[in-house]
């Protein structure tokens, strides 16, 4: 149900001019994006929004590390005044076999939640810079959605706040003993990543993103028991430095939990 009243509300915004918390959609062959900022109270040090990325029937955009290919979504905020970071979240992704190639992404609409940052906390700020992604179906196309949107405290529109806080709550819930990661260790290439499970629903996958300094690939089921199981995960590029932190989303079936966890040698 929160799927669809967020598809629906994806939707709705579409047919609203860009207002004082929102970019202009910037179209492109396969859909259109736009950035939709929810005003903070005043005092607040953080302000939440969303990246809204439209997808025509059939095509697909990418997960923060795609896999085999693709082009990760990139928030570049260089032309900003008093905010000092952006973070981005991400949704759990769909898993994707073009013949041979592996990736993780989104063939639906999908927002992704922005979290920012303020330097002074109720004084005037202005968020300037460009969001990156690629949008594909058989080829793939590089998007740059500019953005330069005041921040103040003046309230937001009804359907900004329900857009944003929406996105939030469906981004996965945070990893626990009983659906999570317990063990990752590295192996030559690959990481072994050990898994509990809150059931047997056979329908399990996990998604692996490095810190920046190296980059996975999608990871492949060795072993399942009832409410366990055992991933490789391939180092695909980069250093695999000692002190490594694995960021991990895992799905089992509807459920989908994001956490971190240390790689042993």
């Amino acid at each position: 149900m929160k799927i669809k009243l967020f598809i629906f509300l994806i939707a709705l915004a579409t047919a609203f001019q860009a207002h004082a918390g929102s970019s202009e959609w910037t179209k492109t062959p396969g859909g259109s994006v736009r950035l939709v900022i929810d005003n903070p109270l005043p005092q607040a040090t953080e302000v939440r929004g969303v990246i809204q990325i439209n997808l025509d029937p059939g095509w697909k955009t990418y997960w923060r590390e795609p896999g085999d290919a693709g082009v990760p979504p990139e928030l570049s905020i260089s032309g900003s005044t008093n905010v000092k970071n952006a973070t981005l979240a991400f949704p759990a992704p769909h898993r994707f076999d073009d013949g041979g190639t592996h990736w993780a992404g989104y063939k639906k609409p999908v927002s992704l939640p922005v979290t920012l940052t303020l330097a002074a906390p109720n004084q005037p700020a202005r968020l300037k810079g460009h969001a990156f992604l690629g949008i594909c179906e058989t080829i793939c196309i590089p998007v740059t959605a500019e953005f330069d949107i005041p921040i103040d405290n003046t309230q937001s529109d009804s359907l900004s706040k329900t857009l944003v806080s929406t996105a939030f709550e469906q981004l996965p819930s945070s990893a626990s003993a009983s659906f999570g990661a317990t063990l990752a260790t590295k192996t030559d290439d690959e990481i072994k990543l050990a898994v509990n499970l809150p059931s047997n629903d056979p329908d399990i996958d996990v998604f692996a993103a490095g810190n920046g300094s190296v980059v996975y690939g999608m990871a492949k089921l060795e072993k399942r028991d009832p409410k366990r199981a055992v991933f490789s995960i391939p180092i695909a590029s980069g250093k695999h430095e000692k002190s490594m932190v694995l960021n991990y989303t895992l799905v089992q079936g509807k459920q989908a939990v994001s956490g971190t966890i240390d790689v042993r040698e």
